[in-house]
C-alpha cells in the first residue's frame, strides 16, 4: 500500500541563539513563532507566522526567521530578516513562508526564530541533532488516511452494477485512524468525487468522513458510467491508493440498473427510502399486506430475528422443527409463527435470550441489540446466504474505528458498549446526535433497514 498524508503542525518555538556567526553578532533575547495547526495544500501556499520578541537590548537588533526542511536531508529553505527594532525591548509581528514544495512522508518542517545586530543571517547547524537551539518542530502528518469504501448490496457477487435505479455509494475514512492521542493529524478533508459517462447525477456531497451519495437513476440513462472518489486530508494531500478510487468501473449501464426498486405506499422520500427500497427488491425485507411498510414503526425481537435470518438465506422451510442446544426458551413455542425462526438465530449465535430461559420475542428491539445482533454475526461467521459473503468481507474491518464520538449514553460495562463503538466506527450505524446512540432506545424497521443495507455493501479494503 502505497499512500502519503502530510500534515503541518507549527507549534511555538522558543529560541535562545547560541551559535557563531560569520558577519553577524549574536543578541541574547527571548523569542516564539506561531502558525496554524497544518501545512497549506501544494507548493505556492502561504503560511502566516506570528512572531514575538522579548528581552532585547537597546539598539538595533534584527529578527532572524529560518525555515528548514527536515527528514532524510537537512536544509536551510530559507533564512530572512524579518524586521529591524530599535531602542526597545520588545517586538512583535508576522511572517509569510511561501512553500515551493510538498514535503515527503516522514519530513517535516522547522521554523525557528533567533536574534542579530546585523542585516544578515546567522549560520545554524545542519544537522538538528546537534543544534543547540534546536527547541521544537513542526510535524508532518505520518500516518495515512485510512477507510474503505462500500457500494450497494447485490446477489452475493462482487459487482458493481446494481439490481435496480435507487441505491446508495458510500464510504468512511478518518485521518486518526492508529494514531496515538498526542500524535499530530491534519484531519479529513474532502472525498472530490467524480462521475464521468453520459450519467452524472448532480449533486454530489457531503464532504465529510462519511460520504453517503444516494442515486436514482433516471429512465434514460445509457452508455458507460463510472464513479470514483479521491480522498484527501485538510491539508489536500491525497491519500488512498489507487486515486481516483473507483466505486462503479467504466462498464455500460445494464438494463437491471434501470429496473425500478420495489416501493411501498408509505415511503416515498423517507430518510430510510433508499435502504428499504433496495433491500425489499433483493427480496431481504417485506412490507404488509396492506402495501406499507412502515419506516417508523418498530420491530419486536421475533420480528428481528425474522429479517435477520431471511438475510441470511433461510426460507421458512429451512428452519428447525424443534428448539436446538441451547436455545429451548420457556417463552417460545411450537406453534408460534416464529419459533422456527428464533431458534435458527440463537443456533447460529445472532440472537441470545434475556436470562432466565427467556427470549422475550414480543419486547421491541433496541437499537444496543440490533448492532450487538451486527456484532455477533461477525464473531460467529454464518451458514450460507448473505451474511457468509458479508462475514468474509465488511466485517473483517470490525476492528477498526474510522470515526469516534463521545458517547454519554454509553456505560463502559453495557453489553451493546463494543458494538456501538465499533458499528458506528466503520460506518454501519449512525447515532441519534453528536452525543448519544439511544442504545435502550427501540430501533424502527426503517433503521434497521439501513443498518443492514450497510452491513452487507460490498466493500474493498486496504485503502
Amino acid at each position: 500500500m502505497s499512500k502519503k498524508v502530510f500534515t503541518l503542525l507549527l507549534v511555538a518555538v522558543f529560541v535562545l541563539a547560541q551559535f557563531s556567526v560569520a558577519s553577524a553578532v549574536q543578541v541574547a533575547a527571548d523569542g516564539t513563532l506561531v502558525g496554524p495547526d497544518f501545512m497549506p495544500a501544494g507548493a505556492g501556499a502561504t503560511v502566516t507566522l506570528d512572531w514575538t520578541a522579548t528581552g532585547l537590548p537597546a539598539g538595533t537588533t534584527y529578527v532572524d526567521i529560518y525555515a528548514r526542511l527536515m527528514g532524510g536531508t537537512y536544509a536551510i529553505g530559507e533564512c530572512q530578516n524579518v524586521a529591524v527594532i530599535v531602542g526597545t525591548s520588545n517586538g512583535s509581528g508576522t511572517f509569510d513562508y511561501v512553500f515551493t514544495g510538498v514535503p515527503a512522508d516522514g519530513e517535516y518542517w522547522e521554523f525557528l526564530i533567533a536574534f542579530d545586530d546585523a542585516a544578515s543571517c546567522t549560520t545554524l547547524p545542519a544537522d538538528p541533532a546537534v543544534a543547540d537551539n534546536f527547541m521544537a518542530s513542526s510535524y508532518v502528518d505520518g500516518w495515512y488516511l485510512d477507510g474503505f469504501g462500500a457500494i450497494l448490496p447485490n446477489d452475493g457477487t462482487i459487482v458493481t452494477e446494481s439490481v435496480c435505479d435507487t441505491f446508495e455509494y458510500w464510504a468512511i475514512a478518518s485521518d486518526t485512524y492508529g494514531l496515538a492521542p498526542a500524535e499530530p493529524y491534519s484531519g479529513f478533508g474532502a472525498w472530490n468525487p467524480q462521475t464521468t459517462g453520459t450519467f452524472a447525477p448532480a449533486p454530489i456531497g457531503p464532504e465529510t468522513s462519511m460520504f453517503k451519495w444516494q442515486v436514482t437513476m433516471p429512465a434514460t440513462a445509457s452508455g458507460t458510467w463510472t464513479f470514483s472518489i479521491s480522498p484527501e486530508d485538510a491539508a489536500g494531500n491525497n491519500a488512498w491508493t489507487p486515486v481516483p478510487y473507483y466505486f462503479r468501473t467504466p462498464s455500460a449501464i445494464t438494463p437491471a440498473e434501470l429496473t425500478e426498486c420495489e416501493t411501498f405506499s408509505d415511503i416515498s422520500g423517507h430518510a430510510d427510502e433508499v435502504y428499504v427500497r433496495y433491500l425489499a427488491t433483493l427480496g431481504l425485507i417485506s412490507g404488509f399486506a396492506d402495501g406499507s411498510f412502515g419506516p417508523d414503526s418498530t420491530l419486536t425481537r421475533a420480528e428481528a430475528s425474522t429479517l435477520i435470518e431471511i438475510s441470511n438465506g433461510y426460507d421458512d422451510t429451512m428452519l428447525p422443527t424443534s428448539a436446538p442446544a441451547g436455545c429451548d426458551f420457556t417463552d417460545v413455542a411450537a406453534t408460534d409463527w416464529f419459533s422456527g425462526w428464533v431458534w435458527q438465530a440463537c443456533a447460529d449465535g445472532y440472537m441470545n435470550g434475556i436470562g432466565g430461559g427467556l427470549f422475550d420475542p414480543n419486547n421491541l428491539l433496541t437499537r444496543g441489540q440490533i448492532v450487538t445482533i451486527l456484532n455477533n454475526v461477525y464473531n460467529t461467521g454464518s451458514t450460507g446466504g448473505f451474511f457468509n459473503y458479508v462475514d468474509n468481507l465488511l466485517f473483517i474491518e470490525w476492528t477498526n474505528i474510522y470515526r469516534e464520538a463521545a458517547w454519554t449514553d454509553v456505560s463502559v460495562g453495557a453489553f451493546y458498549a463494543y458494538p456501538v463503538i465499533y458499528s458506528y466506527g466503520i460506518g454501519v450505524a449512525d447515532g441519534t446526535s453528536d452525543t448519544t446512540f439511544s442504545p435502550d432506545q427501540p430501533v424502527t424497521r426503517g433503521e434497521f433497514a439501513q443498518m443492514l443495507y450497510r452491513a452487507l455493501s460490498d466493500w474493498e479494503g486496504g485503502l
